[in-house]
C-alpha cells in the first residue's frame, strides 16, 4: 500500500499527511481488534470469525477501487483493518485444533508464518507493478479477486467436525477488551502523528499519556480476573520465553519496513524512479523471504531457537549498517542489494522461530489470545519504530545538499537506529532467552491444564481442544 500513496495523493488532489492515513487507519484497527478476535476465537468458534473477517477485507476492497473522497476511503481502510484482524488469530486457532500432533503442528504454524513474511516482502513488488501498469485502484480489486473467493470457499473447505473448541467458563471480558483497544488505538495514533506534528505537542503527548495510564488500568484489571475470564492471564506473561519473544515481535518488522519507507521516498526524489522500478529493486527481499519460509522452514525451527534469534537478529541489525553507505545508485549492488538479502535473511529467520515459539509456548484454549498479542505487539513496535525513524529522517535531512552523501545523510542517519535495534534484540535475547531444543517443541507450559482438558475428555466431559 506504501507505493499508491504518491498516486492515491496525486488523484485526489489531497496533502501527504492526510493521504497517510489511508495506511494509518489500517494500522490502528488491526493492532486494536486482533485480541478481541483472538479472545472470541478462543471463547467461540474460529471458523466464521476467519470467514466474515475476509469477507470484509474484499467486499470493502471492492467500494475503497470505487471511492473518489479521500475521507471515505481512510472510513473504508480502518473497516478492512477490522476484518484483517479477524483472521490471524482464528486462522492460528484452527490450525492448532486441526494439527494435534505436536511437529505437525509445529510445521504448519512455520507455513502460516511464512506466508505472512513472504507477503510483506513480495506486497511491495507486486503493488508498484500494479500502479505502474493500470492504477492505485486495482491494488484494492485485486485484494478483493483474493479475499472474496478465499471467504467464500472456506464456507466448506474447512471441516468443522476436526475443530473442538471447549468454552466451558469461559467469559467475554468486556472491560479488558475496550480498555486495551482504546490504548492500542491511542498509542498508534500518538506515534504515527509524531513525525508529522512534533514528538512534543498537545497532539501526540495527550493521546500517549492517557493511552498509557489506561494500560496500567488493564493491567491491574487483569489481575483481580480468573484465568478462565481475563483476556489475557497474568500467568501467560510468566510462560518461559514469552515475554522476550513479544518483545522481539516488537520490533522485527522495522528491518524491512525501515528501508522501504525510507527508499520508497529516497528513490522517487533523488533517482526518478517509478512505483515499478523501486517495486523490482526491492524483489530481493521476497526472493529470499521466500526461499527462506517455503523451503527451509523445517529445518530451521529444527535448530536451537536460542541460536536461531540471536544470529537473525544480529544479521538483520549488523548487515543493516551497508544501507548507511549506499549513498550513489551505483552502491545498490554492492551495499543495498547484499543489506537487502542478509538483512531479509535475519529478521525472517527471526520471525519464524519468534512466531511459533508463542504459539506453541502457550496453553492450546490460550492459542488465539497468544497470537494476538505477538501481531498486536508487532503493529505497535512497527508503529513506533517508523516514528522514530520517519523523525530522525525529518530531522536530520541537509537542505539544499551539494553531493550525493548530503543528500543521503538523513536516510543514513535513521539506517542507524535499525542497526541499534537489531543488535540490542540480539543481545538481550542472548541474555534472557531460555534454551529449548528446537522450536517444534514447547516448552511444557499450560500442562496441567492440558492434562485436565484431557481428562475432562475421557470422562465425558467437554471435549477440549487437543
Amino acid at each position: 500500500m506504501i507505493v499508491c500513496l504518491n498516486d492515491i495523493e496525486t488523484d485526489m488532489n489531497q496533502d501527504p499527511t492526510i493521504v497517510q492515513w489511508v495506511l494509518t487507519a489500517f494500522n490502528l484497527t488491526f493492532g486494536s481488534f486482533l485480541l478481541l478476535s483472538g479472545r472470541i476465537s478462543d471463547i467461540y468458534h474460529p471458523k466464521p470469525i476467519f470467514i466474515l473477517g475476509f469477507f470484509i477485507v474484499g467486499i470493502f476492497g471492492i467500494g475503497a477501487g470505487f471511492v473518489h473522497n479521500i475521507i471515505g476511503l481512510i472510513i473504508i481502510r480502518a473497516i478492512q483493518g477490522i476484518g484483517a484482524s479477524m483472521t490471524i488469530p482464528s486462522a492460528i486457532s484452527m490450525l492448532t485444533s486441526a494439527y494435534t500432533d505436536p511437529e505437525s503442528r509445529g510445521i504448519a504454524l512455520t507455513f502460516f508464518a511464512s506466508a505472512g513474511t513472504l507477503g510483506l516482502c513480495l506486497g511491495f513488488v507486486i503493488g508498484g507493478v500494479i500502479v505502474q501498469f493500470a492504477s492505485w485502484r486495482w491494488v484494492f480489486w485485486g485484494i478483493a479477486c483474493v479475499a472474496v473467493p478465499i471467504s467464500l470457499a472456506s464456507i466448506w473447505l474447512i471441516p468443522v467436525p476436526s475443530l473442538r473448541m471447549n468454552s466451558k467458563g469461559k467469559k467475554m471480558d468486556y472491560p479488558g477488551v475496550f480498555s486495551l483497544t482504546a490504548s492500542i488505538i491511542l498509542l498508534i495514533f500518538a506515534f504515527s502523528q509524531a513525525p508529522t506534528v512534533g514528538w512534543g505537542t498537545a497532539r501526540v503527548l495527550a493521546p500517549l499519556i492517557v493511552a498509557l495510564l489506561v494500560l496500567c488500568i488493564f493491567f491491574f484489571w487483569q489481575t483481580r480476573l480468573s484465568d478462565q475470564s481475563a483476556l489475557i492471564p497474568s500467568k501467560m506473561w510468566f510462560i518461559p520465553n514469552f515475554l522476550i519473544l513479544i518483545l522481539v515481535s516488537f520490533s522485527n518488522q522495522i528491518y524491512f519496513i525501515g528501508p522501504v519507507v525510507l527508499y520508497s521516498n529516497y528513490y522517487p526524489i533523488h533517482y526518478g524512479w517509478s512505483p515499478l522500478t523501486i517495486g523490482l529493486h526491492f524483489l530481493p527481499t521476497g526472493i529470499v523471504s521466500g526461499i527462506i519460509c517455503i523451503i527451509f522452514p523445517r529445518q530451521i525451527l529444527r535448530l536451537p531457537p536460542k541460536t536461531v534469534l540471536v544470529a537473525g537478529q544480529a544479521m538483520a541489525g549488523l548487515f543493516g549498517i551497508l544501507y548507511a553507505f549506499a549513498y550513489t545508485r551505483e552502491r545498490y549492488w554492492s551495499f543495498t542489494f547484499p543489506a537487502m538479502i542478509l538483512a531479509t535473511a535475519g529478521s525472517s529467520v527471526t520471525y519464524l522461530v519468534s512466531n511459533v515459539g508463542v504459539i506453541t509456548s502457550v496453553p492450546v484454549d490460550k492459542v488465539g489470545v497468544g497470537s494476538a498479542v505477538f501481531n498486536a505487539a508487532q503493529q505497535v513496535g512497527s508503529a513506533v519504530n517508523v516514528a522514530i525513524v520517519t523523525t530522525i529522517l525529518v530531522e536530520t535531512t541537509k537542505q539544499n545538499p551539494q553531493t550525493d552523501q548530503e543528500a543521503y545523510h538523513g536516510v543514513s542517519s535513521a539506517i542507524w537506529w535499525i542497526v541499534a535495534i537489531g543488535c540490542a534484540e540480539a543481545v538481550a535475547s542472548a541474555i534472557f532467552f531460555k534454551p529449548r531444543k528446537n522450536s517444534l517443541e514447547g516448552d511444557g507450559s499450560g500442562a496441567e491444564e492440558k492434562e485436565k482438558l484431557s481428562e475432562e475428555a475421557q470422562s465425558g466431559g467437554t471435549a477440549g481442544t487437543v
